[in-house]
Order: C-alpha cells, then sequence, then structure tokens
C-alpha cells in the first residue's frame, strides 16, 4: 500500500535576486513500511521536498503539486488539519538536534508536553512514557538525564533525543533529515541502527534525507537520487549500487571511500553545484557529465523505466541493469 504520493511537486522562493527553483516536478511512491533514502549533494532540494511534505516551507517558500498522505492532500490543508496530522502520524528529526531543541527548557518537559497536549496524558503517564522510551533509544540512566537541558547532551546522545520525541506519538511516517551529520563514524552507525529498530519495532515508515551514499547501503530499500531539484534515478538500493543506469548516481558511488580500490585517492565529482536560480533549459547534470552530448544542453531527458522497479532520466544512460 502506498502511504505517501508526491506529484509533480515543485517548490519556489521568491529572493531579492529572483526566484530560486529548489525543487521541479519531483514524483514519489513510498510505501507503508518501507525504507526510502533521498540522496543527493547539498543543495539538490533534499530537504525542501520533506518541509513541503510538513508544510514546514519558509515564508517566502511556495509549493505547487500534489502530496497526498495515506489519501489526504496535505498541499493546502489548513493548518489546523495539518497539524493533526502532524502530531500523530508524520514526525521529523531535524538536521541539527542543538537548534531543533529549545535550551532554556529541560528534555522533560519538550518531552511530556507533547503527551500532554496530543494525547491527553497526565504529566506522571507522560513522564513515564518519555523515559520508556528514552531508554528504547539507549539513553543511560534515561530516568536522570530527562531532567537535563539539552546543553548538557553530547550531539549522539540528542540525536537520540529527538527520535524519541519524534516517537512519542506513534507516527507511522518518520522523517529523518541528515541524523548523522557532524557525528563521528561509530556513533552514525548506533544512530542508523536505531532508526532500523524504530522500523521493525514499530512498524514504521522511514524517509532518510542525507548526502552520505555510504549509510544508505544495508540500512534502506529504496534510494531517490536527487540533483538540481529533479530526480535522477530511483529503485531499489542493491540494484542502484549495482548497476547505476545514471551519470550522476555513478560519480556519487564512486566519491564513497573504498577499501577494495587499487588507488588510495579520493574521488570527486568535477565541477560545481548546481545554482537553483538559473535552472537550464536541459539536463541540470549535463555540465558536469561524462557523457554529455549536444541535445543534454538543450532537451530536459524524460523519466524512463529501464526495468519495472527503476527510474532513469538521461538522455544516454550506462548500460547495464542489475
Amino acid at each position: 500500500m502506498t502511504l505517501l504520493r508526491v506529484r509533480d511537486l515543485s517548490v519556489t522562493f521568491e529572493t531579492g535576486d529572483g526566484t530560486v527553483n529548489a525543487v521541479n516536478g519531483v514524483d514519489l511512491a513510498i510505501g507503508a513500511g518501507q525504507s526510502v533514502a533521498v540522496v543527493g549533494e547539498s543543495g539538490s532540494g533534499k530537504s525542501q521536498i520533506m518541509f513541503a511534505i510538513m508544510g514546514l516551507l519558509a515564508r517566502n517558500g511556495a509549493a505547487a503539486g500534489s502530496v497526498t498522505f495515506d489519501g489526504t492532500e496535505l498541499l493546502g490543508l489548513d493548518e489546523g488539519a495539518l497539524n493533526r496530522i502532524r502530531s500523530s502520524q508524520i514526525a521529523m528529526i531535524f538536521q541539527n538536534p542543538m537548534t531543533a531543541l529549545n535550551p532554556y527548557m529541560r528534555i522533560s518537559h519538550q518531552m511530556t508536553e507533547v503527551l500532554t497536549l496530543h494525547k491527553g496524558m497526565s504529566r506522571r503517564a507522560a513522564l513515564a512514557e518519555a523515559i520508556g522510551l528514552l531508554d528504547a533509544m539507549e539513553v543511560p540512566e534515561a530516568a536522570t538525564r530527562i531532567g537535563m537541558y539539552p546543553h548538557e547532551f553530547s550531539g549522539g546522545m540528542l540525536q537520540r533525543v529527538l527520535i524519541a520525541m519524534a516517537l512519542l506519538c506513534r507516527p507511522r511516517l518518520l522523517i529523518a533529515d541528515e541524523p548523522t551529520t557532524a557525528l563521528d563514524a561509530t556513533v552514525r552507525g548506533q544512530i542508523m541502527r536505531l532508526l532500523a529498530d524504530v522500523r521493525a519495532r514499530f512498524g514504521t515508515t522511514v524517509i532518510l534525507v542525507t548526502h552520505d551514499v555510504g549509510i544508505v547501503a544495508g540500512h534502506c530499500d529504496e534510494m531517490v537520487v536527487l540533483y538540481g531539484g529533479r530526480v535522477m534515478e530511483s529503485g531499489p538500493v542493491a540494484r542502484i549500487f549495482a548497476a547505476p543506469h545514471h551519470p550522476y548516481t555513478r560519480s556519487l558511488l564512486d566519491a564513497v571511500p573504498r577499501l577494495d580500490r587499487d588507488d588510495e585517492r579520493l574521488r570527486s565529482i568535477p565541477g560545481d553545484p548546481l545554482g537553483t536560480n538559473l535552472l537550464p533549459a536541459g539536463c541540470p547534470f549535463a555540465a558536469r557529465c561524462p557523457r554529455v552530448e549536444e541535445r543534454c544542453h538543450r532537451e530536459r531527458p524524460a523519466s524512463e523505466r529501464p526495468a519495472p522497479d527503476r527510474v532513469v532520466a538521461c538522455h544516454r544512460p550506462l548500460e547495464g541493469v542489475a
């Protein structure tokens, strides 16, 4: 069953320098219980898609197209109805835990407020529920530490707190926006394992937003690759890793450090990421693509299906189907 469907989503921002096109005609279909990675370089539009889904765009932003959650259209929904869905059906873990939490309030107050406001629980019951979730997220001495302030936690522990807060109302969809940014490799692995546990324990659908392709393998079922606010490629993670069809996907995978290469050099993608105020008429990756041809600059490639579960938007896709 498709839980979240995004059709022809566009997100624009009006600025002093003109209109910024952050997202351009994105289509997504995410099934209940799936774990889907949305990947791409910084500025590719990943977070703005999620903010549009949540109704959290900046004041100068506007979304067009369609976003349906379990059959309910979210774009244009009144604030009251949207708040009810956000409080109980969809939750988001934001990128920076220090800015996502109120630094002047104890963790206990921030967590229990969610349950007393949206679930009508007493403070005693809400506190017990919050401590139980912190325990489940492997926060040591949760009953004591819940009375602390955000600055008294490490970055990794704060991410655990945010995951626990997001799960308080048992949402059906959890959006994790760069949840491992600025964390060391060991803590990154722990956070990803916790997200996998959340999915297994609660049956939660998870969208992982990340620029780190290396953490996607082994943690997600499906993968959506964005560039210039457009979907370059999508499909099962294992098959994309085995045989990427889009040159941008291939470049992202090549940039992941690996121990099985003969050379020790770190690989990067030549050129600069695409600006979003002046989008090209053709493929947004054309200026950096090693397989570019003349029509790539003038014709936008259509989304094709080289296999039933694969989508690629490229005039010269890489050969081979996995």
